[in-house]
């Protein structure tokens, strides 16, 4: 039975070139944040016969959920993504993305598969000069743009995902050649729609039905488990479909994308979920409530902040979650306000206070 395999480096290159090397020997790795470690007994979790990849959500519990997925549930979208970004056997795929991330394990092994080159950027060598496609964030677009405005660079196509790219973001990448291709997806269902032009269609392979302005999903790219998780089922005319919570109106086949139920915050191409953010806050002793809200920002399309009830000091907040929480999953403002809105049965409203 395969087994999950921890890689703590803090070299993407090391740590995607290590996952690969685990995974064709057969156990099943992980790439994790030493700023949230793992238990052992979770890395003993018995594991699906097909398992060969794992990836943390972005997620932000003490302990963060492990999505754990067969080959084959990543492999079947890469012939597609060949096709249609232009990809030939020996191009450079760019992937700046930091390696805990499910959008850089995915990279690797679909590089590895389709025999691309894997172009980790550094501060010495931003390898844009030997690359043809990226795949990326919006955050990662922006600074892309910048290194093509600085120097030479082969890249004629990206593949963006992991948040909502500005139409101003999008004409700057236009304008430096850069053929520009967004996607909705999730670490639990990997690729589920992508603009090809007319607008935010299901990938092929994927089928989709909104219920009650709720996506669920059908494909065979949803991953085999959820380790401290799991991904709600409902069987539609003998098929089975899933949802990780995403609204949308749907129109002529197109999707509309309107964000989480759950309220996840998407912060440089991380899902933070508010409720585990203030789960770890409210443990602390000197504080008494908490809200976790995301707010616009033009550089990671949305901050996390907090306001909290308590006499804790921010200093001591701040250190707090630190050693609890992901980085990306850790509020950048504070406030501490008297009195946290509630509703009437006592629970802490989710809008934003006004002083």
């Amino acid at each position: 039975m395969p087994q999950l395999s921890a890689i703590k480096s803090a070299d993407a290159a090391t740590a995607l070139a290590r996952a690969l090397e685990i995974q064709a020997a057969g156990a099943v790795p992980l790439i994790i944040d030493p700023a949230a470690p793992i238990s052992s007994e979770t890395l003993n979790t018995a594991l699906p016969e097909t398992a060969a990849w794992a990836a943390l959500t972005s997620g932000t519990t003490g302990e963060p959920k492990i999505v754990v997925r067969s080959a084959e549930s990543w492999r079947v979208a890469f012939p597609e993504l060949d096709r249609q970004l232009g990809l030939e056997l020996g191009d450079g795929l760019w992937m700046p993305v930091h390696q805990v991330s499910s959008m850089a394990l995915f990279t690797a092994a679909w590089a590895h598969d389709s025999e691309l080159e894997l172009v980790i950027p550094t501060k010495e060598d931003p390898g844009i000069a030997r690359t043809q496609v990226a795949h990326l964030t919006p955050i990662w677009l922006e600074r892309l743009v910048d290194l093509i405005d600085g120097g030479q660079s082969s890249i004629h196509t990206v593949l963006v995902g992991g948040d909502r790219l500005s139409d101003q973001l999008k004409k700057r990448a236009n304008a430096a050649g850069l053929r520009v291709i967004c996607y909705v997806g999730a670490t639990e269902l990997s690729l589920v729609a992508w603009d090809l032009g007319n607008g935010m269609c299901p990938f092929p392979g994927v089928s989709t039905t909104v219920i009650d302005g709720q996506l669920w999903v059908s494909s065979p790219q949803v991953a085999l488990a959820v380790i401290g998780g799991s991904l709600p089922c409902k069987r539609i005319d003998e098929v089975d479909f899933t949802t990780v919570g995403d609204r949308v109106t749907e129109h002529e086949g197109v999707l509309e994308f309107l964000g989480r139920t759950d309220g996840a915050i998407i912060t440089a191409g991380a899902t933070v979920i508010p409720s585990d953010v203030e789960t770890v806050i409210n443990q602390h002793d000197e504080v008494r409530a908490s809200l976790v809200l995301g707010q616009p920002d033009s550089v990671l399309g949305h901050r996390v902040v907090s306001w909290f009830e308590g006499t804790a000091e921010i200093a001591q907040l701040r250190k707090w979650v630190r050693s609890r929480l992901p980085k990306a999953a850790r509020p950048v403002q504070w406030h501490r306000v008297d009195r946290l809105a509630r509703t009437a049965s006592g629970k802490v409203r989710r809008i934003a206070p006004t002083t």
